[in-house]
């Protein structure tokens, strides 16, 4: 269970790096500069999000609800960009709250 939750962060991660670059770079280029900030902050949290994959290993709420919020964000900044991550995200969030906790 621990390595899917690390997959899906590392697949969503990147899926919303690519995301986030590509309306980032859109954003630039029509001028829109909203749109370039908020294709920043995804392609940042998705970084983050590769690293709250592996927190979930050892903080497996923190790292569940930080990969749900960044997921529930991006969709909401990037639209149908983040679709692809967002799912990856949301199912590695769910699979984090399932991580056995070993006494």
């Amino acid at each position: 269970m621990k390595i899917w939750v690390a997959v899906l962060a590392i697949l969503g991660g990147l899926s919303g790096l690519a995301s986030g670059f590509l309306v980032t770079a859109f954003g630039a280029g029509f001028g829109e500069e909203a749109m370039a900030n908020d294709g920043a902050t995804v392609f940042w949290l998705s970084a983050l999000s590769i690293f709250l994959g592996f927190i979930a290993w050892k903080f497996n709420k923190i790292g569940g609800i930080g990969l749900i919020l960044i997921s529930i964000y991006g969709l909401f900044a990037n639209g149908l960009f983040f679709i692809v991550a967002f799912i990856f995200l949301v199912i590695a969030g769910i699979l984090a709250f399932r991580i056995k906790a070993k006494a």
